[in-house]
């Protein structure tokens, strides 16, 4: 029998299998689950998982940016993270197994991005000694550590993006990852959003969709209630940074680009649906830092040049040949227009809200804060558990004995302290810079449009986040991801210049290796 034939009943056998294996667990599963049994979906889970692995092997890593948005919990599965933190967790297990087995041998390279990483790691562990947390169960005076948790499981993320690189060819899709996996989030969101009556049932199965037009309905508030759908948000903002990696931003804007210019209407008015002013002031961070990077300092000018007129028209036409909805309004509130009086009480009462938290935790000496320098960590006491349990009907008191003052210097100083938080402020303005000389060594190569898309948001992060509104817990997780991707198109690009120079001169090839930190997978006929 010749190689062909054999190759030819090696798929036949294997389709076969898995057309039987396939209806058998069809079969146990319709009549497990009749019975109520949650097994036969754990083992389905366990198939598909060891498929997903098998197929992708070292390109498992890809699972990670696409699922980073995936914040919700996936009903049924063992513990209360996120969905994210899940497959974290597996693809760190297979990329181990992948080590083990000597499929990847890639080393790590760490430089003084990364050394800035660990200090900050470090220190929080040190908050971590000093003020040990944990569950409910466990018996501690401090509990309510999840956010330790959630930077160990991207510390695991970190760990394992630190092994691999992407091909020169394959980085400008890299956006589409991110992408696929914001739009599979947004569109659960979005269903939720037409049909409240779906919440509680997809909140069975996943809790990270939106419930502003169900918590319309059943509430009883009157009608100053303005529904804020986030995922709007996201998702505008999230197409607008795609399409700035792959083309010039003022291209965006011209009505002959037919298909760049509907998407950026179509985001720009998810933004202004979605009810947040911050998201549209990102939306134009992005505008503006993408155009510097493309067209230079000069390019700024122009495109202030070309978003003034727009905001003109709107502040002409609002309240006079245009009435916006709510959300949008107060999306724009901040522009002297002709709003709705309900609408800038709704936007200003937020504002006031907001600054009475940052009034009262600064004011109130160690109420909220005990350990202004050195921190308290994550979590609360059990005591303050039950203080935010008697204010469950104010909202603000709750979130302040909480800890979620809607401020980042506020939120890092109650968890790490004055000094904590100056060594996470030196690491966030590196991943800026860093960013920034990023972007503009990946300029003329296949790595520009990657290096965009992850450059972008985060020199303009800090403006936005320092000064307006933040979580450290949250923005020290992202911070974890975002130095790991910074490393990963910084090592992708050298090899990529490597190779280039090795190309034109042959010798240095003999001398220095063409691909140094390339990942050297040996194949089942090499092995």
């Amino acid at each position: 029998m010749d190689s062909k034939k054999l190759k030819r009943l090696t798929e036949c056998i294997t389709i076969v299998i898995t057309i039987v294996v396939g209806a058998l667990l069809s079969i146990y599963v319709g009549g497990a689950a009749g019975a109520g049994s949650k097994a036969p979906f754990m083992i389905i889970g366990a198939i598909v998982a060891m498929g997903i692995a098998m197929m992708m092997q070292s390109r498992i890593w890809l699972l990670i940016p696409l699922s980073w948005g995936m914040t919700g919990q996936l009903v049924g599965l063992p513990g209360s993270f996120p969905l994210r933190d899940v497959i974290i967790i597996y693809v760190f297990m297979i990329f181990l197994g992948l080590r083990a087995l000597k499929l990847v041998r890639t080393k790590a390279a760490y430089n003084w991005l990364d050394y800035l990483l660990f200090l900050n790691l470090a220190y929080l562990a040190t908050t971590y000694l000093r003020n040990p947390v944990g569950t409910e169960s466990m018996g501690l005076n401090l509990i309510g550590g999840k956010p330790y948790f959630e930077a160990v499981f991207a510390t695991m993320g970190f760990w394992v993006i630190s092994h691999v690189q992407i091909p020169s060819k394959f980085a400008w899709k890299f956006p589409l990852i991110v992408m696929a996996g914001a739009l599979f989030t947004s569109a659960i969101s979005f269903i939720t959003f037409c049909i409240p009556s779906t919440v509680p049932i997809v909140a069975r199965i996943y809790t990270g969709i939106d419930t502003s037009s169900y918590a319309e309905t059943m509430s009883s508030g009157g009608t100053d209630y303005i529904q804020r759908p986030a995922f709007f948000a996201d998702l505008g903002k999230g197409i607008l940074l795609t399409l700035y990696s792959w083309f010039s931003p003022f291209s965006t804007l011209n009505p002959f680009h037919i298909f760049r210019f509907a998407l950026t209407v179509l985001s720009v008015l998810a933004i202004l649906k979605s009810g947040f002013r911050s998201s549209l002031m990102g939306a134009a961070g992005f505008f503006f830092v993408a155009c510097y990077f493309r067209h230079g300092f000069s390019s700024i000018f122009r495109a202030a040049l070309t978003i003034v007129p727009v905001l003109g028209l709107i502040i002409a036409l609002q309240g006079t040949v245009i009435n916006m909805p709510p959300a949008m309004q107060r999306t724009l509130s901040f522009l002297p227009a002709k709003w709705d009086q309900s609408v800038i009480e709704n936007a200003q009462d937020s504002n006031d809200w907001r600054l009475e938290i940052w009034q009262n935790v600064w004011s109130s000496g160690h109420k909220y804060i005990n350990n202004w320098w050195f921190g308290d960590g994550f979590g609360m006491t059990r005591t303050q558990l039950k203080e935010a349990g008697q204010y469950a009907q104010e909202a603000q008191e709750n979130l302040t004995v909480a800890g979620d003052y809607h401020s980042l210097p506020l939120s890092a100083i109650h968890t790490v302290g004055y000094v904590g938080f100056v060594i996470f402020l030196v690491l966030y303005f590196a991943i800026a810079w860093e960013s920034s000389l990023l972007i503009s060594a990946c300029k003329g190569t296949p790595f520009f449009a990657i290096a965009l898309f992850i450059g972008i948001p985060l020199i303009f992060a800090p403006l936005p986040t320092l000064i307006l509104t933040g979580f450290f817990k949250y923005e020290f997780v992202n911070s974890i991801m975002s130095v790991a991707m910074l490393r990963l198109i910084r090592r992708s690009l050298e090899t990529y210049l490597q190779n280039q120079a090795a190309a034109k001169h042959p010798a240095h090839k003999e001398l220095f290796g063409a691909d140094p930190f390339a990942p050297k997978i040996i194949t089942r006929h090499q092995s």
